[in-house]
């Protein structure tokens, strides 16, 4: 018996740790995705990508899987799986659609972060705008703390969730279109961070939604003014 029940133990451990192993794959790929070294219509070879990443094949499977549900590449029958495309119009839907989620959140989240969240957050935005040049990868990192908290703080698992998937996706397209690190508006931030901290729901829901259309009219003129 207990040489049955040893393989089958065996079996749900490698399944257990399976998951675990996905999303480390799948946040290795992401990262690779926003760091512009993947293009629209590059071709991801599994087994190469398994090898760069030091890992097996079955978890850049499911990765890769779980990047074509958002989106983010597709399988062609002759080619295998590519990284997509990402027009303009597509991004300006995404932003409309995070400007919706993410002032709900803010009016949700408003008095609700942690003192310590809002410190070390406060603390974050100083010293990026100590920088004369900070780095895209800077950039994001301060951006995701903040939006982050305030994704948490709503209370939503699933709101939390949905709005992270969106901005990696908005991550990944400035990658692929904005290769001149954007400007990022240290000031700009801390206000909206101070009226979310204030506990004023509508202003807080109003500050976020104010924050995401001046985000999207800046990409926008910028890639109007690339394509002139």
């Amino acid at each position: 018996m207990s040489e049955i029940i040893e393989p089958m133990l065996n079996t749900r451990l490698l399944q257990a740790d399976r998951p675990n192993l996905t999303e480390q794959v799948y946040d290795q790929l992401i990262e690779i995705l926003i760091r512009g070294e993947l293009q629209p219509g590059d071709v991801i070879v599994e087994r190469r990508m398994a090898e760069q990443l030091n890992a097996s094949r079955t978890p850049v499977r499911e990765a890769l899987g779980r990047l074509e549900a958002e989106g983010l590449v597709y399988k062609q029958p002759s080619r295998g799986v590519t990284v997509s495309p990402f027009s303009t119009e597509a991004f300006v839907e995404l932003l409309n659609v995070r400007q919706l989620l993410e002032s709900e959140a803010a009016r949700l989240a408003a008095g609700r972060i942690p003192q310590d969240k809002l410190d070390s957050i406060r603390e974050a935005l100083l010293e990026l705008g100590k920088h004369a040049k900070p780095s895209l990868s800077d950039i994001w990192e301060v951006d995701d703390l903040l939006h982050g908290a305030v994704a948490d703080a709503a209370g939503n698992a699933l709101l939390a969730n949905i709005i992270r998937d969106l901005r990696r996706r908005t991550h990944v397209f400035n990658a692929y279109r904005n290769p001149v690190t954007p400007k990022f508006g240290v000031e700009e931030n801390t206000e909206l961070l101070d009226v979310i901290a204030s506990g004023d729901q509508e202003k807080a829901r109003a500050a976020m939604a104010d924050h995401i259309e001046s985000v999207k009219v800046a990409i926008i003129d910028r890639l109007s003014g690339s394509l002139r």
